[in-house]
């Protein structure tokens, strides 16, 4: 089993593009949001990691911030009941009536139900490891690959990336477990996205000659 971890983007310019307002372009965000994680439980896939927003994102403008905070929340209403549903970050940034909700959400959620469904807000390399760094320090004798998992923002090593949006890089969207992660960029802005997009993107990712480290096989 493989795990997907995503990053949408482009929804401003989605509204720019289209002539609606920045609320609806996160609702077509949400309704795309919840057409793809269909789309990854339909292709096998048992966990789906959403990079909600980056740390930086929340000095935005309060009505900014609110917006995108609403999007991805109706988007854990409409699936909690139907998978996992878990979340993580840099907790301490998102307000609380929202991390209230989420908390509900997860503990109400289908836990056995085959499939995650993961937020991660605040996304920040450097909170991250800062964050873990603060946790433990003084309260281990020594760091381990196991221990890290356990605090990480994921609980898994990442397997496929997929940024839609145009931009060839990750940002400050970068998980602190993807050392062998294969990424793949694509042109179209996250609510235009469609299957055909998607497919695409499975086909070039699962071509790719993984071999963590190692010589090929052949």
């Amino acid at each position: 089993m493989t795990n997907l971890y995503l990053l949408p983007d482009g929804m401003r310019r989605y509204s720019k593009e289209n002539g609606v307002s920045l609320e609806q372009g996160y609702q077509a965000m949400s309704d795309k949001l919840v057409e793809f994680a269909g789309w990854a439980r339909e292709e096998g896939f048992d966990a789906l990691y959403v990079a909600t927003n980056s740390a930086e994102n929340f000095n935005r403008p309060e009505a900014a911030v609110t917006t995108f905070l609403d999007a991805f929340e109706d988007v854990a209403r409409r699936w909690y009941a139907d998978c996992d549903f878990a979340f993580s970050g840099t907790l301490e940034l998102l307000p609380e009536r929202y991390r209230a909700t989420l908390e509900e959400l997860q503990a109400a959620s289908a836990k056995t139900s085959g499939f995650t469904l993961h937020f991660i807000y605040g996304m920040s390399l450097s909170r991250e490891i800062i964050g873990i760094f603060n946790k433990l320090n003084g309260k281990i004798p020594e760091l381990t690959e196991d221990i890290l998992l356990e605090h990480a923002y994921l609980p898994a090593q990442v397997d496929y990336v997929i940024r839609p949006g145009g931009h060839t890089r990750l940002s400050n969207f970068y998980p602190l477990m993807s050392p062998f992660a294969e990424l793949h960029f694509c042109d179209a802005l996250f609510p235009a996205m469609t299957r055909a997009d998607f497919d695409a993107a499975l086909k070039d990712l699962r071509a790719r000659d993984r071999r963590y480290g190692n010589y090929p096989t052949a």
